[in-house]
């Protein structure tokens, strides 16, 4: 780890930003890792001015470039207005390593399909980006569970279009396994592409043992990704400014500015926003794997995805 971040985070403990400041060298990972601090301060002038600084040291990277556009116009308009847009999500999601990444999650979600007619159960479907285009002449029917109800509606329109059975339900897993009836019902298959991580770890153990009493195998998408519990601790910002370095780079075309500041800048400083409600808790894929055995499945096998730009990705294929 650079001595350069240890120094700034000793410093910052003992003496807030200005003794970080005091502390920090000139290279553009210093500068940029003050202007995480006072965002986490809420000092967003000042931040704008470390990313400022840290565009000015490396002039030809992306990164320090596109966190001061950002926080020029957070500290301008305000963090609610200019906070992530579908825009810049959708340029996202369907735009660089998502592309392969996604390919290979339905490729690998179809090998993993029985060879019989089979009920499917999809938990955080979207607008089916992974579940599409995995769908085999075996699935017999998949029941749907989106929280977002454009998203769904666009998935069931594409089933309804290709003569699939379904149901769904407009809510998260939690409020789905509360529903009157649910006790009842089981499906052959289950699976959650990149959506469980969206689970508050206390509701973990219940999830996935409510999973266990209703499913036969679950199929779990999920990237082995640091925990971000501690997401100013320096050993962690150097870590992901490295990655979101790689990241960006995969959108250094036409679609640059729509992505870096409609969806990926406001992930990153989101990191470390104390103000917000956290939505998302990633964790490493060994500890999904723990969390699947003690649920009370016997096997699970993993298998590697794709080596993403943020974390490898890997399926988790859980089976009483």
């Amino acid at each position: 780890m650079s001595d350069d971040f240890l120094q700034i985070w000793s410093h910052y403990r003992t003496g807030g930003l200005e003794a970080a400041a005091r502390a920090a060298t000139s290279s553009w990972e210093g500068s940029l890792y003050l202007a995480m601090l006072a965002f986490a301060d809420e000092r967003y002038a000042e931040a704008t001015a470390f990313a400022e600084q840290a565009a000015r040291a490396s002039l030809e990277e992306l990164l320090p470039r596109a966190a001061a556009s950002y926080l020029a116009r957070v500290a301008k308009e305000g963090k609610r207005n200019v906070y992530m847009s579908d825009e810049g999500f959708g340029a996202f999601i369907r735009g660089g390593g998502n592309v392969a990444l996604y390919q290979e999650t339905s490729a690998a979600l179809a090998r993993s399909y029985l060879s019989q007619p089979f009920q499917l159960l999809d938990i955080g479907v979207g607008d089916g980006l992974a579940l599409l285009p995995a769908l085999t002449p075996m699935v017999r029917r998949v029941t749907l569970v989106e929280p977002a109800t454009p998203l769904l509606e666009r998935t069931t329109r594409a089933l309804t279009a290709r003569s699939v059975d379904f149901d769904t339900f407009a809510g998260n897993l939690q409020e789905f396994t509360a529903e009157p009836g649910m006790q009842e019902r089981r499906w052959d298959v289950a699976q959650a592409t990149f959506s469980l991580h969206s689970l508050p770890p206390a509701l973990r153990p219940s999830m996935l043992g409510w999973l266990r009493a209703h499913c036969d195998t679950l199929l779990l998408a999920e990237f082995d990704a640091p925990c971000m519990d501690e997401p100013l601790a320096p050993e962690l910002v150097q870590h992901v400014l490295a990655r979101y370095r790689v990241g960006l780079a995969e959108y250094a075309g036409t679609d640059f500015n729509t992505v870096a500041q409609g969806f990926l800048m406001p992930v990153l400083f989101g990191y470390v926003d104390r103000s917000a409600t956290r939505t998302t808790f990633e964790h490493p894929i060994a500890d999904w794997e723990l969390l699947l055995r003690e649920a009370g499945f016997a096997r699970v096998e993993r298998r590697l995805l794709y080596t993403y730009w943020w974390a490898p990705a890997w399926l988790l294929v859980a089976r009483a």
